[in-house]
């Protein structure tokens, strides 16, 4: 009985690290898109950072491709969720 609790703990740590790593660098990702100033390099390069330390800690192909799909999935969101900001901010809605 230990043993499948172990078992099942080690998958919920490896999907919040997994998560973690993604998120955080979905974030990055976008924000290096929607900044113009030359302070987004470092977004893109502490993106890449944590691409690095995911992949020193997963070093199998499961983990690392659910990685970078989940960080493209958060990457989009992320543009998605800026676009409709700076939209909303340009735009106002009329008053009617």
């Amino acid at each position: 009985m230990d043993e499948d609790f172990e078992l099942e703990e080690s998958i919920w740590k490896k999907l919040f690290w997994i998560a973690f790593y993604a998120i955080t660098a979905g974030v990055l990702l976008g924000l290096f898109t929607a900044i113009s100033s030359p302070i987004k390099y470092v977004f893109s390069l502490v993106a890449l950072f944590i691409a690095i330390k995911c992949f020193k800690r997963f070093s199998t192909w499961g983990p690392r491709i659910s990685f970078i799909v989940s960080a493209i999935i958060v990457y989009f969101a992320t543009a998605l969720v800026i676009a409709i900001v700076v939209y909303m901010r340009d735009n106002p809605m009329p008053a009617g």
